[in-house]
């Protein structure tokens, strides 16, 4: 199973975290995996390639872990850095509620 943690400050989030593999089928032909995969590092590049954030990301292939944090943003590249946060966290969650036995999705405030 996946595990999904999405911490917000407020409204805003802050950090979402993936961890684990979804157990939907065998590596390399795992649908459910390469869905929240392509979602979370299409989120790393918008904030540091497209947006030039200086983000904090944490990945591990071989858990495999993968967590983008915001930090010390103005409210202009927060505003912006929302936009690819919240659309990550939408995307993931209907990709859980189309695999709901691989994917868990826990919600936190800071």
């Amino acid at each position: 199973m996946i595990n999904i943690t999405i911490v917000k400050n407020k409204q805003n989030i802050v950090t979402i975290e993936a961890t684990g593999h979804s157990g939907y089928a065998e590596e390399g032909k795992d649908i459910v995996c390469s869905a929240v995969s392509a979602i979370t590092q299409g989120l790393i590049i918008g904030l540091k390639k497209v947006l030039k954030l200086g983000v904090v990301d944490v990945v591990n292939e071989a858990i495999p872990h993968l967590s983008v944090t915001l930090k010390n943003l103005t409210e202009s590249e927060n505003k912006s850095a929302q936009i690819l946060m919240q659309t990550a966290a939408l995307s993931i969650k209907e990709i859980r509620d189309g695999y709901p036995k691989y994917i868990k999705i826990k919600e936190k405030q800071l």
